[in-house]
């Protein structure tokens, strides 16, 4: 029967993760230490998890990396660090005549209705007549700084 692999935590300077998981690579790649994969989960910031079936494996890898540390703790399975592991954003459908709240920006509070929808390199933009003023002013504005309040397929 295989072991099943657990995840071991490995104490690393805040900031450095990224040039410490291609140093652990290299080296496991060049040693043979079965580690089957390192994650960093960006919320753990000074953490990264490898994924090994004994803690021997892992503390081979670590040892001689300077203030790399394998923790004493009991390893962790998947299922416990896959909640902070980032998700993708829902897809959020807005169209031209919803009336969407500001969430971010200079304008945040406010309400606008939506009076056209355009790509960018940089992503989706909204162009948006503010709600509630004397007179129709005109703003841009990325998608994710918005939240549909009322939409306009829900009034047809």
């Amino acid at each position: 029967m295989e072991r099943p692999f657990l995840f071991f935590t490995i104490k690393v300077p805040s900031g450095q993760e990224a040039n410490i998981m291609r140093f652990l690579k290299a080296r496991a790649e060049s040693s043979g230490v079965q580690v089957m994969s390192l994650v960093f989960v960006p919320k753990m910031r000074g953490y990264i998890f490898a994924e090994s079936a004994r803690s021997y494996d892992v503390s081979k890898l670590v040892r001689g990396i300077s203030r790399a540390k394998l923790l004493p703790a009991d390893p962790v399975t998947f299922q416990e660090i896959e909640n902070l592991l980032m998700k993708e954003p829902e897809k959020v459908s807005i169209e031209v005549g919803d009336v969407v709240r500001i969430i971010k920006g200079n304008f945040k509070g406010y309400q606008a209705k939506v009076a056209a929808i355009t790509e960018s390199e940089k992503g989706t933009v909204l162009i948006l007549n503010l709600v509630g003023f004397g007179k129709s002013w005109e703003i841009k504005m990325p998608v994710e700084y918005v939240k549909v309040v009322e939409s306009h397929s829900e009034e047809s």
